[in-house]
């Protein structure tokens, strides 16, 4: 396709840009599903007028968070602006290299700083629970759900670029808040699992009596 965009450097390191990286961004992904808590939010059918003060600073808040994966899904384009705009290797190989380290370094943090934000967005989630209506439930569902799948692709990101980083510091921070994934991870799981038990019609079933068979 003569067309077609060209592949910026860092797009081997992360997902980002056109399709079909573009949906999959986690970034992106972070961006709806904060737009979906805010959404949810704003249904305050059914509840006490105590929970209405709640809602309006959960609303708030995913506004804020969606921003902020919105601000770090241009950081990262912006990095590989900078990174494509490198001088040659002919022309200065040394300058080119620090300038690719350090967009590969930022492009990283980014994504870190994104898996935060995504446990930020799920505790406004378990906030949200207090929700009735169906349709609003299912969104919130639709949310955590996505959440989970930006939250483990910019794990496995992280994960996947460590061995690159030249920056140690960075190295050392990065490597020590990987384990957070997994308290993440078990928050999506407790809403998700809520979610369904709430939204089950049937009854426990009764607990079965064992029948001692008698064969006379």
């Amino acid at each position: 396709m003569p067309n077609a965009p060209r592949a910026s450097w860092i797009d081997q390191f992360v997902l980002r840009g056109p399709e079909p990286g573009g949906t999959l961004s986690p970034f992106r992904l972070a961006v709806t599903a904060g737009e979906q808590l805010a959404r949810v939010a704003e249904d305050r059918s059914g509840l006490p007028r105590a929970a209405y003060d709640t809602l309006g600073t959960a609303r708030h808040q995913a506004r804020l968070l969606a921003e902020l994966a919105r601000l770090l899904d241009q950081d990262v384009s912006s990095l590989a602006r900078k990174a494509d705009g490198a001088p040659s290797a002919l022309d200065d190989a040394v300058g080119r290299a620090r300038v690719l380290s350090t967009a590969l370094s930022g492009t990283v943090r980014a994504t870190a700083t994104l898996l935060d934000t995504c446990h930020s967005m799920l505790l406004l989630a378990e906030q949200l629970l207090v929700v009735r209506r169906t349709r609003s439930r299912l969104e919130l569902m639709a949310a955590v759900e996505t959440l989970r799948g930006a939250a483990s692709t910019a794990h496995l990101t992280v994960l996947a670029n460590l061995p690159r980083l030249t920056d140690s510091v960075l190295y050392d921070e990065l490597e020590s808040g990987l384990r957070s994934v997994e308290v993440t991870m078990a928050l999506a799981g407790r809403i998700s699992d809520r979610i369904r038990s709430d939204m089950d019609p049937r009854p426990p079933l009764p607990a079965q009596r064992s029948i001692l068979w008698d064969p006379s």
